[in-house]
């Protein structure tokens, strides 16, 4: 077992485990979807072991004064402490979409780890950036936010054997000046810090950075925050939704969004975009809420490229329904979005009350060009729940998942002549043989050492799907159009 407290992670993952099962096996996956290629710097298994937590009675009693009584199924999860890691080796390069590790385990488990999962983004872009553009290191990472930042940026450049001759600053105040001055413009703009949250945990580089940050927006008036760990150490109320991997546990928005709305006892919200926010999350979200007229529910919008006309959608769906529930805007929000938002709810003579804001990246991402999550879309998503793969498909193809339990099966020989157009990768599923002249890379023990001339082909030649995988992504798309006619005809 790690140190970590159970605390260590966003509130969501407690509301989802009351309303899941906590002691089901399933598996995670961590993958960049973009920007690379780049290196792995540490070894998998090591890494997730480091970020595993050790329970105490002090973690449950502040989770209890929350509302969030654990039952037995999660506590025998969390105290577990086993998990099974496969990932690539140490020093493996890899694409964009390829499976860096995945972690199977207790769900409730498993799932806490996110946040601390995907931290490791910030490791391997400075790691990358010292293999690809060592010329660029002062410049990106000569200014850091904390001093377990600039620990972190001296860890890895040693694990690369990259040595540090430049001086690295940390500039706290400065971060936590230009963090304040943001979170100040955004409640000069909703005039209520009831209105907006603080979510940023999973795009920061460390805990320490993420607590930097979250007092500067405590400073400037906000109340809430994601991080369960921080909220109790400064004083602020933890608040969260749910997410994607609730719905794919529970394979259908509506099954997923009674399952939290009569398991939870205080505000629930519905993620609605795991499979089409407007034909199937935001009209079963109306359904279920209108199931339970003195439940309050609210729904979160998720998908950027579609979010003013699904908000509009869901107004006027909410009032021909004849009510009107709080709606939580989020992904990518920065001061400008929240203008036009409340343009839009001004317009739409929205009650003020009912819109409220969800801030990631924005409300903490450094003054000064270092490497951001934003840049590699890093994500840790369930792919299997039980025996049962699964996938997230979201309104925006680009952001949709890889199920099952994937390895990356890697070209033996890239130089050779006859595999000149063959992708590096291909992404396969465990215990499924590679194809003729791939090996499978994923949990082998040791890395490939490409050519310069290789690298360049993860971009030209991205990762394709094995044969079995592409018949699990099939036969979910599949499912994913049932579960949309069925929310068509109900609605």
């Amino acid at each position: 077992m790690g140190q970590h407290s159970i605390l260590r992670t966003d509130k969501y993952k407690n509301v989802m485990a009351l309303a899941g099962f906590p002691l089901r096996e399933e598996t995670f996956l961590f993958m960049l979807r973009k920007g690379g290629p780049f290196i792995m710097p540490v070894d998998p298994k090591a890494y997730v072991e480091s970020c595993l937590p050790t329970p105490t009675e002090k973690d449950y009693e502040y989770l209890q004064s929350q509302g969030l009584v654990m039952d037995p199924a999660y506590r025998a999860a969390m105290a577990s402490g086993t998990v099974q890691v496969n990932g690539l080796p140490k020093g493996s390069w890899f694409g964009d979409r390829e499976p860096v590790l995945t972690v199977t385990g207790p769900s409730a488990l498993v799932s806490f780890l996110e946040p601390q999962i995907i931290w490791l983004q910030f490791r391997i872009r400075v790691a990358t950036l010292a293999r690809l553009a060592p010329e660029t290191l002062s410049q990106r990472l000569g200014i850091v936010t904390c001093e377990r930042e600039r620990e972190i940026v001296l860890e890895t450049l040693e694990t690369m054997n990259v040595r540090c001759d430049f001086e690295i600053r940390v500039e706290t105040e400065e971060y936590s000046t230009f963090i304040g001055e943001r979170a100040q413009k955004l409640i000069e703009i909703t005039g209520d810090p009831k209105r907006v949250m603080e979510a940023g945990m999973r795009a920061v580089s460390c805990m320490e950075q993420h607590e930097v940050a979250l007092q500067a927006c405590k400073d400037s008036g906000f109340c809430s925050t994601s991080n369960v760990y921080l909220a109790q150490k400064l004083g602020m109320t933890p608040a969260g939704t749910t997410g994607h991997e609730h719905t794919q546990r529970w394979g259908s928005d509506y099954a997923a969004f009674s399952a939290v709305r009569d398991s939870y006892p205080d505000e629930v919200t519905f993620l609605l975009d795991t499979f089409s926010t407007r034909h199937s999350g935001l009209p079963i979200a109306v359904r279920a809420m209108k199931e339970t007229p003195d439940r309050i529910c609210s729904v979160r919008f998720d998908s950027e490229s579609t979010m003013e006309g699904d908000y509009l959608l869901g107004i006027n769906m909410m009032r021909e329904s004849g009510f009107e529930a709080p709606m939580n805007l989020g992904g990518g929000f920065d001061i400008q979005q929240t203008e036009r938002f409340e343009t839009l709810r001004q317009y739409m003579n929205w009650p003020a009350s009912l819109q409220r804001y969800m801030y990631g990246q924005f409300l903490v991402q450094p003054h000064v060009p270092l490497p951001i999550r934003g840049e590699t879309g890093a994500v840790f998503k369930v792919s299997q729940s039980g025996a049962r793969p699964t996938m997230k498909f979201s309104d925006n193809p680009a952001k949709s998942s890889i199920p099952g339990r994937p390895v990356v099966f890697r070209l033996q020989h890239p130089g050779s002549s006859m595999n000149h157009d063959r992708p590096m990768s291909v992404i396969g599923q465990l215990d499924e043989q590679p194809p003729e002249g791939y090996m499978v890379l994923t949990g082998s023990g040791r890395s490939r050492p490409l050519e310069p001339a290789s690298l360049r082909r993860f971009s030209v030649h991205p990762a394709v799907n094995s044969p079995q995988t592409e018949q699990l992504i099939h036969q979910l798309t599949a499912e994913r159009y049932e579960q949309i006619a069925d929310a068509v005809r109900k609605s």
